[in-house]
Order: C-alpha cells, then sequence, then structure tokens
C-alpha cells in the first residue's frame, strides 16, 4: 500500500469532514482502491494507519470505501463486524459503529454485542443504545 496515497486521502477527508461533503475525497479513495486492492483490506488500512488519526477520519475512510468498492463494502462490513464481536479495541469499535449501514445483518446479533460492548466501553454505550433503538423502530 502506498503509504502517500494513503496519507493524502486521509489529509484531504479530514479537511473535508470539516466543511461536509467529500468531493475531493472520493477521487483519492478510488486512488487507493486502485493501489491497494480490495483484499482484506480493512485489516490492511487498521495496520497502516494504526493510532496515527483520530478514528473519525477512518471511520470517514470506511463510510466512503463502502461506496467505491466493488463489493459495495460486504467485505468492509464483515470484517468490522468480526471486530465487535471482538469487542476489544475500543479504536476498532468506534470505527465500527459509525459505519455506512446498521452493524450485523441479523437484528438480535446486533443487539446481544452492542449490548455487551456498551458494558465494557461507556464512552460508546450512547453510541450502541442509538443504533439498537434506530434499527428497532425499523423492524427489518
Amino acid at each position: 500500500m502506498n503509504q502517500e496515497i494513503l496519507a493524502q486521502t486521509l489529509l484531504v477527508i479530514q479537511a473535508e469532514r470539516i466543511h461536509g461533503g467529500f468531493n475531493t475525497s472520493s477521487a483519492w479513495v478510488d486512488r487507493l482502491v486502485a493501489d491497494a486492492g480490495e483484499e482484506q483490506l480493512a485489516e490492511r488500512l487498521d495496520a497502516a494507519i494504526g493510532d496515527t488519526w483520530p478514528w473519525e477520519v477512518v471511520a470517514d475512510l470506511f463510510g466512503l470505501l463502502t461506496w467505491q468498492t466493488t463489493d459495495n463494502g460486504a467485505a468492509l462490513s464483515d470484517t468490522t463486524d468480526d471486530w465487535l464481536r471482538e469487542g476489544t479495541n475500543l479504536r476498532r469499535i468506534q470505527i465500527a459503529l459509525h459505519g455506512e449501514a446498521y452493524p450485523f445483518h441479523d437484528r438480535a446479533e446486533m443487539v446481544q454485542v452492542l449490548e455487551g460492548i456498551a458494558q465494557h466501553f461507556p464512552e460508546v454505550a450512547d453510541r450502541c443504545e442509538e443504533l439498537i433503538t434506530s434499527r428497532n423502530r425499523m423492524k427489518d
């Protein structure tokens, strides 16, 4: 993975998230995907980025990737769901809780996992409750 492309992508996302809209970011995300490929992208990005960028910027990157990968973010979502199941890394949990879609295909699993996360990580309890309440209103 080209670190310069990754760094520039994150810089642009960070700048645009302040102003709303990700016009330039989309082009950089396309470059990143073209350079890095899609196989195990979430894990490779997590390793390459580490703790050097705010989790919010990384969550925005993952959100853009959802729309710009050939599987519409399915592999990315599977990985972030696994991060939630593991429930041990707060940074990964924060990224996963702020995706473009609800975590997990199954509502019951989502509720069970997020309730456990909320107990272990009070700093994300409000977000967990927000996702559970919102999804329960949808009755998928």
